[in-house]
């Protein structure tokens, strides 16, 4: 987003208003912090990437690297082409007419403060990628396709372009949320179906800064609700049976006085003493803290609606079968991108980060998908019937 350059201006002479098909770059600039750097226009106010024209000539990675240091005073790394685009004729307020193939590159940041280098902006800074600004559609792809660590860049062909998936838009805002190291990780989708990233610490904080914003009609977590005081859960068995080849993502539900054991050894001791011989493995009772403060959080009414999910199931739901590529691995991330995608999510755009991992990222998302289909009231629910242990909590996996 340069001054125009002189080339145009002369073109301009030439053919009047007429419309021009020009090259233009968009440089998506990351740091090693988890932050991108971005520019707020001057002409519409809006927070965008490093954009330009190409020159004549002008090799378009040079045009990036070119319109970073003119623009930001950066110096930056152009690292791969992420995507190719045509954007729609735009006319401008004097009449010219134009229509640009964009190119959009990932970048990497070298050197240099980054300041307001000349008046096409108004404000440069470095924003966390988690809590971007809101953006057009199409800057928006733009950013998740520079950000994404895809090697191959992302294009529309075939001999029609395809059409993107209607986004998902709830009547009321969803919240989906997944354990991760930072805590939790909560994605919320409102009626203008833009996903929106929040974390904290505990689940308690992680509403009241989703509230910040807006009020979810419906929480769907991945983590069992309602303990079992002898033997297992229906929701377990039941839900298990529906996800042929990936059994074992679902694990089984643990009793209420293992997890409330102290320590591995004495919950192995408790589980089997309540269920009359079925020990506990190591990986359901590394949950207890988390599965045990959603349990006091219920408990303390938290005036929302709370709902159990599994996102393997989901996304079984999503794409007619269970997604068999693990979810930490290349293939069962974008895979599992895919199935959000033709549902209407646009997953964030993932990025190394030490609060929280993609595919708790796509977790959450797919747990805020069952969220959506819960508030418009077209949940399955395994068991059907949702079981009543000791603590008076419905205990049924929904999706």
């Amino acid at each position: 987003m340069s001054p125009i350059p002189d080339f145009i201006v002369e073109m301009r002479e030439m053919i009047g208003h007429h419309p021009l098909w020009l090259p233009g770059v968009t440089a998506v600039i990351t740091r090693g912090d988890g932050h991108v750097l971005l520019v707020k226009r001057s002409d519409n106010g809006a927070w965008t990437p490093v954009t330009g024209i190409v020159d004549p000539g002008e090799e378009p990675a040079v045009a990036a690297a070119r319109e970073a240091l003119e623009e930001t005073g950066v110096v930056i790394s152009v690292d791969r082409l992420a995507a190719t685009m045509v954007l729609d004729e735009i006319t401008y307020d004097n009449g010219d007419r134009a229509s640009y193939l964009d190119l959009t590159f990932a970048c990497t940041w070298i050197s240099g403060e980054a300041y307001v280098a000349d008046d096409e902006s108004t404000d440069v800074r470095w924003w966390p990628i988690a809590d971007l600004p809101e953006m057009s559609d199409h800057m928006q792809a733009r950013m998740e396709a520079g950000l994404s660590d895809e090697r191959e860049a992302r294009f529309a062909g075939g001999a029609s372009a395809p059409t993107a998936p209607v986004r998902l838009r709830p009547d009321r805002p969803v919240l989906g949320v997944d354990a991760c190291a930072a805590g939790w990780v909560g994605v919320l989708i409102g009626p203008e179906g833009r996903p929106t990233v929040h974390v904290a610490e505990s689940i308690s904080a992680l509403l009241e800064l989703v509230r910040e914003s807006a009020d979810p009609a419906v929480v769907a977590i991945d983590i069992p609700i309602g303990l079992p005081d002898a033997g297992g859960r229906r929701a377990d068995a039941e839900a298990r049976r529906q996800l042929v080849g990936k059994g074992s993502s679902l694990f089984t539900t643990l009793t209420r006085a293992a997890y409330e054991a102290p320590t591995y050894e004495l919950a192995r001791a408790a589980n089997v003493a309540a269920t009359g011989g079925t020990s506990a493995s190591a990986q359901a009772y590394a949950l207890g803290p988390k599965i045990l403060q959603v349990d006091a959080w219920l408990r303390g009414r938290p005036g929302v609606e709370v709902i159990e999910v599994h996102p393997e199931l989901s996304f079984a739901r999503m794409t007619g079968a269970p997604v068999l590529a693990r979810k930490k691995d290349p293939e069962g991330a974008l895979a599992r991108r895919e199935a959000l995608r033709e549902q209407g999510i646009e997953a964030p755009a993932w990025f190394r980060n030490p609060t929280f991992a993609e595919d708790d990222l796509l977790d959450a998302c797919a747990a805020a998908w069952s969220a959506a289909r819960h508030d418009r009231g077209v949940t399955e629910s395994f068991p059907a019937e949702p079981e009543v242990f000791r603590d008076g909590i419905p205990a049924a996996i929904r999706v």
